[in-house]
């Protein structure tokens, strides 16, 4: 039988305690997303004080190559849509079809993109290849989760 070494790992940056409830549903999410997508054996949670108009991103960072940073002060509500957004971009870069280059340069299925993405509207942002593919993406695990969402359910969280 072959041996499960999927692990999730939490960090909280700043003054954060642990939220257990919270712990669960996102270990879950990524059981669920595991099913339709591969993602790496360990994958880091980190949560921190983001500023309100950011809900999460993924590290494309080689220190952290397995990290998604999401923002503490969602809900469980509020977290599905970008911990499944930035899990679908941690697929992405484990897949190697999105990776890190230096000079700001990111390589997208073997295509060079410089993108300063502090000077991209919403609009151009949500339309490089990479947002685009996980929009398409998400769509799917969307139904997907929903049609296990009792596995989902908050009262099985405690």
């Amino acid at each position: 039988m072959p041996q499960n070494n999927n692990k999730t790992i939490f960090i909280y940056k700043g003054n954060i305690s642990p939220l257990i409830p919270i712990e669960k549903f996102v270990t879950k999410v990524i059981t669920l997303v595991r099913q339709i997508y591969p993602l790496p054996n360990i994958v880091e949670i980190q949560f921190e004080n983001m500023d309100e108009n950011v809900y999460g991103m993924t590290m494309l960072d080689p220190r952290f190559p397995n990290r998604i940073r999401l923002n503490q002060d969602l809900t469980l509500e509020e977290l599905i849509l970008p911990l499944t957004h930035e899990l679908l971009h941690l697929n992405q870069i484990f897949t190697n079809r999105l990776q890190s280059r230096s000079g700001g340069r990111i390589l997208w299925e073997k295509q060079i993109y410089k993108v300063d993405s502090m000077k991209l509207s919403y609009e151009d942002y949500q339309n490089l290849p990479w947002e685009y593919d996980v929009t398409i993406k998400q769509k799917k695990l969307l139904e997907f989760i929903a049609q296990n969402k009792k596995k989902l359910d908050p009262k099985n969280l405690r």
